[in-house]
């Protein structure tokens, strides 16, 4: 996966000014922070130069784990056409790139967003787009802990967002969330242990709201993933020449790691299982790990099974489960 051309034109052409051996040192310190993930509500961004540092560092990986999301929504929502979109903790807009780029459907806009040079750069950022429904979006700032309602939107995201929010404040920031989701809630987390946990005490709150699972999970069951196993999946992106400088990186990708969960107000077509792992290709035949009504199995599929085998073959970490 790779940036869109416009919005890669557009980070390059509002980071020129720039050095990159300075962005790659505030990338790098950027980047610290993140890996600490000191879960107590400290914000990642305390700067001007952080914004920059975060738009070369951060906003492919986010794009491309956003869009691996969508795009597990289309697949059991394959009909849906959503108008609206609210995206909250929206930094530079990256969500709505993302979300324009699968859902072309989408022609209304609102993002949420604390800090005041990340609403900056998005808007400059937004004028180099090709959709009008990117160029005419709504920037709010707002922390949306303090905000006492928000507009229905048929599709709502927060992402990585839940790590620079208090303990204190998720549960009620999840349920202000689900009242605003007309469609379906997206909730994406950094695919580490903590990320995982924040992950899956939000899908526990949002059933007990409601909600139907649109995606990873093929159930509302409780998750039967518990003590040290964690739940999350990856998406190659493609790094562009201003990445690859800031990174320091020679290899001409990286694998963004994840968690996330969708929950939708409407009934959603069950898929037969969640793929977790990488699948395991032997002479013969192929082993799948898989979450399904039934837990975590693991699944074989070989090559007497021919149509299913030859379907196999393209699965990968993350994709559904074929009938069989």
């Amino acid at each position: 996966m790779r940036l869109p051309d416009d919005l890669r034109d557009a980070v390059e052409s509002e980071l020129k000014i720039q050095s990159a051996r300075q962005l790659a040192k505030l990338t790098a310190e950027l980047s610290q922070r993140y890996r600490e993930d000191p879960e107590d509500g400290r914000t990642f961004i305390r700067s001007i130069a952080d914004v920059e540092a975060y738009a070369a560092y951060r906003m492919p990986a986010t794009f491309g784990a956003v869009a691996a999301v969508l795009s597990r929504v289309k697949d059991v929502l394959p009909d849906w056409e959503p108008q609206t979109l609210l995206d909250v903790g929206a930094g530079p807009g990256t969500v709505m790139w993302a979300a324009v780029s699968l859902f072309p459907s989408l022609s209304s806009i609102n993002l949420l967003e604390r800090e005041p040079v990340m609403i900056s750069l998005g808007r400059r950022l937004a004028q180099h787009a090709d959709a009008p429904a990117i160029q005419n979006a709504d920037w709010i700032q707002a922390d949306v802990v303090e905000r006492e309602a928000l507009e229905p939107h048929d599709l709502v995201t927060a992402a990585y967002v839940f790590g620079e929010l208090d303990s204190s404040n998720r549960q009620a920031f999840i349920e202000k969330l689900w009242q605003a989701t007309g469609g379906i809630l997206i909730i994406i987390e950094p695919g580490t242990v903590q990320g995982f946990a924040r992950t899956r005490e939000a899908r526990k709150q949002l059933i007990a709201l409601g909600a139907t699972i649109a995606a990873p999970c093929p159930h509302e069951l409780e998750c039967p993933i518990s003590g040290s196993d964690w739940c999350h999946f990856a998406q190659r992106i493609a790094r562009t020449r201003l990445h690859r400088q800031v990174k320091g990186g020679e290899l001409a990708y990286e694998d963004e790691k994840f968690s996330y969960v969708a929950a939708a107000r409407f009934p959603v077509q069950k898929i037969p299982g969640r793929i977790l792992r990488t699948p395991q290709v032997r002479k013969g035949h192929i082993i799948f790990e898989v979450c399904g009504p039934e837990g975590i199995e693991t699944r074989i599929i070989s090559r007497k099974q021919k149509d299913l085998f030859r379907r196999a073959k393209e699965l990968k970490w993350g994709s559904s489960f074929p009938e069989e």
